[in-house]
């Protein structure tokens, strides 16, 4: 968790304790010889057609061995989740930063298992850290994505997001479209 996640969008160890007590939340572990070697942390939002993969990770050397897709697609076969759109926030790769190729890498890697991205969203994430979060892209995952996402329905998954992962308020002016 630590090593895979920048400190600006990992939260404190309490809070990740008080996430695994809600029933919402799917954490799927991947393991070998009894080390765990990845993970992902599902969030089906209450009330929505839509949850959020809150995070994902894969231990550095066990990398590039199909660990993260199998994780990913485990996670999109859950009875929870199947249904849904399964958003994914990643860091942007739009700007010049000192870890683009990693971003860019990243970002090719949900597209694969099928994920678009959302064109022209401004994806403001809240703060989870004292440190600021890096500029972020949504993307959409479902196994039959349409063509297009209407704005009400999107508006309404960022306000799940804002309300449900950070605790904010469904009118905050960062998620207006």
């Amino acid at each position: 968790y630590t090593e895979a996640h920048p400190e600006s969008e990992r939260k404190s160890v309490l809070r990740l304790s008080r996430m695994v007590e809600r029933p919402e939340y799917l954490f799927m572990v991947a393991s070998r010889d009894n080390l765990v070697v990845g993970f992902s942390i599902v969030l089906c939002f209450v009330e929505s057609d839509a949850c959020l993969l809150e995070y994902m990770a894969v231990a550095r050397d066990h990398r590039d061995q199909g660990i993260g897709r199998y994780l990913f697609k485990e996670s999109v076969k859950r009875d929870e989740v199947v249904q849904r759109y399964l958003l994914a926030e990643v860091d942007s790769d739009k700007t010049e930063t000192l870890d683009k190729a990693d971003r860019t890498r990243r970002k090719a890697f949900y597209r694969r298992l099928g994920c678009r991205e959302v064109e022209g969203l401004c994806y403001i994430m809240p703060p989870v850290s004292s440190a600021t979060p890096p500029a972020m892209d949504l993307l959409v995952y479902r196994y039959e994505l349409p063509q297009s996402i209407k704005q009400t329905r999107l508006r309404k998954w960022l306000e799940n997001c804002y309300v449900e992962v950070y605790g904010m308020n469904a009118n905050d002016p960062r998620i207006e479209l």
